[in-house]
């Protein structure tokens, strides 16, 4: 009896030794701190606002890795452009750097229990701390910039409106300006004096042109004479273009229209030209001018005496110098040189004050359109072409 109970003394004994060893299994330790981190399951979803440096702090616990979480996902071809939508994988385990201290092999895992982990290496003396090396060269690399969608690019603007190039105006020279046109508007049906949309009108012509049905003609109206300011002759007059008409019916010299476009009010006697619609070549880019070509600014559209964006002017060159539709000038004003106190007259340079794109062309000058504007533009300012449309 006394053995007996002895046993059972020593396996109660042994069982409380055993209790912590078992509960120790059942819940195992939370990972060490600097120990390997393992990632979730599955890809990441990125969101708005999200980042690979974000991310890396988020779920590898270091941003300083995002540079390996950019290496697993192979798509991303730039680290600074991931959008909302994009799965992300998140690399396995031994996420942390590199350590330089040389450890024992691990043992392979028994055949019979290949899901076990495998058994801890043995033990090897830490480095003390102060021989640790410098972080890993990938701390120096900037983090990407925050995710931003970029938007695609918007199709080129023409620099003139479709009232601009059929309402733009032009100079004609003093000695054409009896000859300009085939015909005059004569007669209104509903006998108006002023015109506009929608009207019809009954246009005389001059003589037998050839006219049909389905032409169009642009009606003008000659205007005041401009001076040159650099030569102080006459630089032509100005030719209105009031509206468009589109013929409806034609009788030897006398044209049936209906007033298809109005830039302002029609009269009867404004003169009707042949229409051919400015073809501006609005999918082409100006190249940087390989010829020198310099004009002024004659004057504006109404004679104005500022002008600033959006608005007309005429220039004292032309198609004898090969200017051609969509060109552009540099508008700038030159500066008087600057005494210095040795007598010598210092040169300045011009001031700058915007660009126009030219929108008629005529033999010896231009319409432009003021597309930019620095300061307001003047009366006599240069005119240099800085780009071309053609070489």
């Amino acid at each position: 009896m006394k053995r007996t109970g002895w046993i059972g003394l020593g396996s109660l004994a042994l069982l409380a030794c055993m209790l912590p060893v078992l509960a120790g299994a059942a819940n195992p330790p939370d990972p060490a701190p600097g120990s390997p981190l393992v990632a979730p399951e599955g890809p990441y979803v990125v969101k708005k606002g999200d980042t690979l440096w974000g991310i890396s702090r988020d779920l590898l616990q270091d941003p300083l890795l995002w540079p390996r979480l950019w290496e697993t996902n192979s798509f991303i071809t730039n680290p600074n452009l991931i959008y909302p939508g994009d799965q992300l994988a998140v690399p396995g385990k031994d996420l942390t750097p590199a350590s330089p201290v040389v450890e024992a092999p691990k043992p392979a895992p028994p055949a019979q229990t290949v899901e076990a982990p495998p058994p801890p290496p043995p033990a090897a003396p830490a480095p003390p701390v102060a021989a640790m090396p410098p972080p890993a060269p990938v701390a120096a690399i900037p983090p990407p910039a925050p995710v931003e969608a970029t938007p695609a690019p918007e199709p080129p603007v023409p620099p003139a409106s479709r009232h601009a190039m059929v309402c733009s105006p032009g100079l004609v020279p003093e000695q054409k300006v009896d000859s300009v046109g085939i015909g005059t508007l004569v007669k209104s049906a509903e006998e108006r004096l002023m015109l506009s949309m929608e009207d019809r009108v009954v246009v005389g012509l001059d003589d037998n042109h050839a006219v049909k049905k389905g032409d169009q003609f642009l009606v003008a109206r000659t205007g005041r004479r401009l001076i040159n300011p650099r030569t102080g002759q006459s630089a032509g007059r100005v030719l209105y273009a009031v509206g468009l008409l589109d013929v409806t019916e034609v009788q030897a010299r006398v044209v049936q229209a209906r007033v298809s476009y109005s830039c302002g009010p029609i009269g009867l006697g404004d003169r009707v030209i042949p229409y051919a619609p400015l073809l501006f070549p609005d999918d082409k880019t100006p190249q940087p001018a390989r010829r020198s070509v310099s004009g002024v600014i004659v004057d504006s559209l109404r004679g104005e005496q500022l002008m600033g964006m959006q608005q007309m002017a005429f220039v004292d060159v032309g198609a004898d110098q090969g200017v051609a539709l969509g060109d552009v000038f540099l508008l700038q004003r030159p500066n008087l040189p600057a005494p210095m106190q040795t007598g010598v007259f210092l040169p300045m340079p011009s001031d700058r004050l915007g660009d126009a794109v030219v929108i008629r062309v005529v033999e010896r000058s231009v319409t432009v359109l003021l597309t930019s504007s620095a300061r307001e533009v003047r009366v006599g300012d240069q005119a240099i072409l800085s780009h071309q449309i053609a070489p």
